[in-house]
This record gives C-alpha cells, structure tokens and sequence, in this order.
C-alpha cells in the first residue's frame, strides 16, 4: 500500500512510534462524482485526508462552505463529536486515506499537539500558528516585555538639590538621564536641560526641579517592547518612563532596546526626522517597504507591522505637508489621514485616503493648491491616487470647518448608501499635520446628529454585505471552471469585519479607531461575545498576513497590482493555509450572522 505522506501539518508532528501506529491502521479508498462520503448526522468513524480529487463541504443552508484538495483532512471534529451537520460530496474523483477513529484517538492521547491542531478554538489555532514562525532577534521585539529589556539602574534625584550636585551625580553615574523626585511626583532631568541652563544664563545653586520635565510619557513594565518603541517613535524622544501599577520606578532609553530593535525601522525614523527635501522623503519612502520585508520575513505579523507603518506614514505625511504647505496654511489647517491608514491597519502603500479641514479665513484657493501638490506628492512616493477621489486634491474633502461640519451633518441627515459610506470612512480620521483640534470639533459636531436612529444604523450596517455577490458563498464559485482561482481577501474577509466593528462601535460610541482596540473595547462592554471577539480577532490578523504575503510577493516580482490589490492566488497558499483560511472565512460568516440579526439586516 502506497506509504502515507507525513510531510505537513498536522502529522509531521509525530513521532516515529506514532508514524507506525497510523501506517499500520490508514486505508485508501476511492469514491466517484457526486458520490456522498459524510452525510448530515451520519456517525462518523474515519479520519478523511485526500490524496487526489476534489470533495466539497456543503452547510445545512445548501452554502459550500469549503473544498477540500490534495493533502487536506476532513471532518475531524465531528470524529470527536460523533457526527458531522454537514454534507461531504465528491466534487471530482477522489482517493482518500481513512484512518480509523479509534486509531486517531490513540495518537491524540500520546501527543496533545496533533489534537489541539484539530481541536483547539479557531483563535488558539490561528495563535499557535502564528508562533511557528522562524525565531529570530526581531521577533523579539514584539514578545519581549519592558521587565525583560530595560535596566533596572535609573538614577533618582531629590528636586530640591542643585543644578551642580545633580550634574556631579550624573557624571558620576556616567548617565544622560535621571529621575527626580519633587513634592509627590516624578519628573525626568536630561542632559540636553544643561543646554538650557547655560542659554539661559542660570546659576549652578538653581534647584533642579525648575529645570525637570515633568509631563512625562510612559509605559507599563508589562508592555511590550513594540509600545516602547513606538511611542519613542511617535512623540520623537529617546526614552520613556516604566511604571509598575501606575507608579513610575524607572526609565528605558532607545540603548536598552537596541537587541529588540530592527535597524531598519529605526533608521528609517531617523531618516525622517532629519529629512528636508520632498526628495528626502521620496528616498525614504522607497526604504519603508524593505524594512517591512525584513520584518515580515523574521516574524512579525501584519497587525503589529501596520501600527509600525501608521507611526512612519504619519511622520511622513506630517513632513510632507511642512514642506508643501505654507506656514499660515499649515497653522490653520488639519490634515487628517482616513480609512485603514486612520485605523492604523494598512502596510503597504495601497491608495491615499485623506482629507483637509481648514479655518475660516483661510483663503481657499491657498488650501487647495497645497492640496493638490500634496496628493501629486503622494503619488510619487509611491501612495497610488484613491479610486474614490477620497483625498485632499478633492474639492468635497478640501473644505473649511464650516463647510466639513455642514458635509458630516448631511451624512446624517440624509442617510444614503453613499453617504454612510463617507461617514464610515471618516469615523476612522485620525489626524497627521496641523491643528488636532480642528478635527476634534468636527467629531463632536458629528456626535450631535448621532442620535442612534434605528434606520440609520441599519443602513450604515448594511455594508457588511455589500461584497455578497453570490448566494452560495465564495467556494461553490471555484466549482465553475471558468472562474479564477484568486480570492480578494478585502471584500471576502477583512471589510466585513472592519464594518462591522465600526457599525457596532458607531452604536455604543466607542471612541477606537483601530479594529483590534474597537473588538477589545466592545467586548468588554458585552457588546460582543467573548469567544466570538476573540475568535473574530485572530482571524482578521490571519488574513491581514495572508493580503500582506501577496502584497510583498507582488512587489518581489516587479508585478504592478494597483487593480488588484488585495487579490489571493488559492493555488500558491499550503494546506496548512488553506485550511486557516477556511476556518477564518466561517469565523467571519459566523460574525456577519451576528451583525444581520443586531441591526435587523434582514427585515
């Protein structure tokens, strides 16, 4: 009998014991078209793993919901359970192995592995997975906690001694930085406030308490090193303070996380702090999608590389409106940046979603021929133009703070398809340049006409399905044998969870932009099932990874995807992948039931 492959997941998990134990007891059967394997309630007491054809699973609704090809296993769940509520059919001539159930079971007692591969929740698996890649001194970054990275040897000040004896210790310690203790709080004296000390003439006996920085930024010594790091990337300083239960007990400069940090990303914010040309920045642009390469290839997944890359396009946006717009314009405006770039979610340079709201007096003609050298800029960095003319160069989102206050109350006002999408995207605005609280004002106008009217939430909702092309799903479409192999993982997965958050979020006010911050927040509102928010939330970081692959084996092969852009190639992705990417594609079906049945999506 031919010997059964025990080259990929979950099997090449066993042991040499383990490998005979199935060898001995797997057999091979054959089935015909259209032939029934499993029906709905039918004890089940094989293992199925598919060595040629084509078998498809089919719901109880009439729905493919997956296909099974070379090397996949079914319906191992239902071995545990005792039966299976859905159909398997043979789609094209099929050879399977069938393993016995009592010797699957066997194997699971001895390897808890191989069970959990099968068993586990959607989001242990989707987990697990993710800890499989290559371990490297990158990835580090994104594991290791403050208490691992940062040296526990501050040195403390009393406010109250003076400038020189602060100096002396300091010198002493051989230490650029310290931490002050005056009347109750904490503060932080760095060597650069020596600067300051001679440009302003001051006497040496001054206490160093007038000369200490006490609004200081912080993070949890059971952060991550990626929080650190980000935030010394975000606010441009060179340490942070460490607190434990809210009470700082020391400080961690960008030396201690030098193991944890890639040069790449750190040179490149560097490289932008410094630059001072538009060609600066065009050089600079041309780098970002090298260090997510080298991130990506040493472990790091898609969420944690977007918020990376919404820290470096936000800094790149910031100094491209500097440099183009004129002082008078960049004082009186904000420039906000929309969409998955707002929700910290996008990596690669995909489209500009942007917009620009500027004050009364501010000439018009002035705001818009910036804007629209922004966006030509843009372009030329490598941002492609957005489909929807969603951008500054655009007149409707180039508009004074009357103007973008009258525009977002008629999205309200007057609720069409078009409308609450330009609401959705705006809701995500975070902004990049200029005056922050311009669109602060516009947000709270907004919330003045947000009175959770049933109909307008279950319009704004309704978008979740506007990519259901297909009444019986996204699979039986590959069954037709002119249709393409490609998935578009945006319309498929990633939109109609994103909306979805953002419809339920939009309800219950929840203020978070990003995806991940809005499942988190909704959840512990119990606006979301716990298992269910965790299980939504490991499957759009899967499919984030997934759209990230295609996205850098594109640019790997000098392939221009501007048309498609988030386009899946099923026939490159690995059993292994295939098999998560069916388990997220039923989370996410699982989610949008959800969203139907909230907002009355049906009625």
């Amino acid at each position: 009998m031919e010997r059964f492959d025990f080259s990929y997941p979950p099997y090449d998990n066993l042991s040499p014991h383990e490998r005979n134990t199935l060898q001995s007891a797997v057999n091979i059967a054959f089935f015909d078209d259209n032939e029934i394997i499993i029906q709905p309630r039918q004890p089940i007491e094989h293992l199925y793993v598919v060595i040629k054809g084509l078998i498809k699973e089919v719901g109880s609704d009439g729905e493919v919901v997956a296909l099974y090809h070379e090397r996949d296993t079914f319906e191992a769940r239902a071995l545990v359970e005792g039966s299976s509520q859905h159909q398997f059919i043979v789609e094209e001539q099929a050879l399977v192995y069938t393993i016995p159930k009592d010797t699957v079971t066997e194997i699971m007692k001895s390897n808890a592995q191989f069970g959990a591969y099968f068993y586990a929740s959607v989001a242990e698996k989707f987990a697990s997975v993710s800890g499989n890649k290559k371990e490297h001194e990158f990835a580090s970054l994104f594991t290791a906690k403050v208490r691992n990275a940062y040296r526990e040897d501050t040195t403390w000040i009393e406010g109250s001694i003076s400038l020189l004896e602060a100096a002396g210790i300091m010198k002493e310690r051989r230490t650029k930085s310290a931490l002050v203790r005056h009347e109750g709080r904490v503060g932080l004296l760095t060597e650069s406030a020596f600067r300051d000390v001679i440009i302003a003439e001051a006497p040496s006996s001054d206490p160093v308490h007038r000369w200490t920085q006490f609004n200081l930024i912080a993070v949890d010594i059971d952060d991550f090193v990626f929080d650190a790091l980000l935030r010394m990337m975000q606010f441009k300083i060179q340490r942070v303070i460490v607190e434990e239960h809210g009470r700082p007990i020391g400080a961690m400069e960008q030396i201690d996380i030098l193991a944890y940090l890639s040069n790449h990303s750190n040179l490149v914010a560097q490289r932008l702090e410094r630059a001072e040309t538009l060609d600066d920045l065009a050089i600079i642009a041309d780098q970002m999608n090298e260090s997510i390469q080298v991130l990506s290839d040493n472990g790091v997944r898609a969420p944690q590389l977007a918020q990376l890359m919404q820290v470096l396009n936000g800094s790149l946006f910031e100094k491209a409106w500097r440099l183009i717009a004129p002082p008078e314009l960049y004082e009186q405006s904000c420039l906000i940046v929309m969409g998955s770039e707002g929700r910290g979610e996008q990596i690669l340079k995909t489209d500009q979603d942007n917009a620009l709201i500027f004050r009364e007096g501010v000439p018009p003609e002035t705001a818009s021929r910036a804007a629209g050298e922004f966006s030509a800029t843009l372009a030329r960095l490598g941002y492609p133009p957005c489909r929807g003319n969603i951008m500054v160069s655009n007149p409707e989102w180039c508009k004074s703070l009357p103007e973008f206050k009258k525009m977002v109350r008629g999205w309200c006002l007057s609720p069409s398809p078009t409308s609450m999408m330009n609401l959705a995207i705006f809701i995500d605005a975070q902004s990049v340049a200029g005056d922050g609280t311009l669109l602060n004002e516009v947000k709270a106008h907004l919330e003045q006409y947000l009175d959770n009217d049933a109909g307008m939430l279950m319009m704004f909702a309704r978008a979740v399905e506007q990519f259901d092309s297909h009444s019986q799903g996204f699979f039986s479409q590959l069954l037709h044998r002119e249709s393409s192999q490609k998935m578009d993982i945006k319309k498929m997965g990633i939109f109609p969870v994103v909306h979805g958050m953002r419809a339920l979020a939009l309800e219950a006010r929840v203020e978070e932009t990003n995806t991940f911050d809005r499942i988190r927040k909704l959840t512990e509102l119990h606006r979301i099932e716990e298992q269910l928010g965790r299980d939504v939330a490991e499957a759009l970081s899967y499919l984030m990874d997934l759209r990230l692959k295609a996205g850098l084996e594109a640019i790997a092969l000098n392939r221009n995807d501007t048309e498609e852009p988030n386009q899946i190639d099923l026939k490159s992705l690995s059993t292994l992948e295939r098999d998560l990417l069916k388990d997220a594609l039923q989370v996410i079906k699982r989610f949008k039931g959800v969203i139907r049945f909230h907002f009355h999506l049906n009625s």
